[in-house]
């Protein structure tokens, strides 16, 4: 039997492709690991419709971390959450106003935007199973903590300065992690898959040696650090690379779906 009992995964860029899209090989694994002894837990910074979306695809039954790790919970029950308060909500969206930045902000497990660009929610939406609701001001938003705000940045040079403009003001403040080229990813500072994972490890009374991890971005650098072991999907980080034990070449190579049948699904 194997050691690990514990598989938990990024799902855009390492299970799927951004477009939702996913290789025959990948649905037949999780088909396997759904029946095994390994849970299989998506750890994405989808909002939970979306990510529930994809769990119900794969007839996933477990809980699933989302929000960028900002919520661990289930379909009727919250089981963490780590949520940004309102007042510090508002100073960042006043920031990115400013700016002009479209951006997208998650409170009560509903997705409001005040900018609706056509292109960038059919993009974002697309294929996700996830709804938004446009409102002419955030301020009009009952707001109950933010699980997460997002910036929309297509320039590079614009994100870069962003990041780091809010990485400086916020540090130890809030978690600022880019899980695309054009997704900026703003949470409160304990919220982070690693952190999601944490819990979960604790939760299931696991140790860090029975625990796989995989992702393809910055914001799965933490999580793989809490697992014992930990895959990189693609080369979109130097720094998760580096901290990964093994490398596939990009989400449609089957490798990932290779490494987990010799690691959990070997007798």
């Amino acid at each position: 039997m194997t050691k690990f009992k514990l598989w938990i995964s990024d799902i855009d860029g390492t299970l799927m492709n951004y477009d939702s899209s996913y290789t025959p090989e990948m649905a037949e694994l999780i088909k396997k690991i759904n029946k095994s002894n390994t849970k299989l837990v998506l750890a994405t910074g989808r909002m939970f419709m979306g990510a529930n979306y994809v769990a119900q695809k794969f007839d996933i039954k477990n809980p699933v971390v989302c929000y960028q790790g900002a919520v661990v919970r289930t379909k009727d029950k919250i089981l963490w959450q780590s949520l940004i308060e309102n007042e510090l909500g508002k100073e960042i969206i006043e920031y990115l106003r400013k700016k002009k930045i479209h951006t997208h902000i998650y409170t009560n497990d509903i997705l409001y935007v005040e900018d609706d660009n056509k292109e960038i929610m059919r993009q974002y939406c697309e294929g996700r199973g996830t709804t938004y609701t446009y409102v002419k001001s955030f301020d009009e938003v009952e707001m109950n903590g933010f699980a997460k705000i997002l910036a929309v940045i297509e320039d590079k040079i614009t994100m870069q300065e962003v990041k780091q403009e809010l990485s400086e003001k916020y540090k130890g403040v809030l978690t600022i992690v880019q899980s695309s080229p054009i997704y900026l990813e703003i949470n409160n500072k304990n919220a982070s898959k690693g952190n999601a994972l944490k819990f979960l490890k604790e939760y299931w009374n696991l140790d860090d040696d029975e625990v796989i991890a995989s992702g393809d971005q910055d914001n799965d650098v933490d999580m793989i650090l809490e697992a014992g072991v930990g895959i990189c999907v693609g080369q979109n980080s130097k720094e998760l690379y580096n901290a990964s034990k093994y490398h596939c070449k990009s989400v449609n190579s089957n490798e990932l779906v290779d490494i987990i049948e010799s690691l959990a699904l070997c007798e």
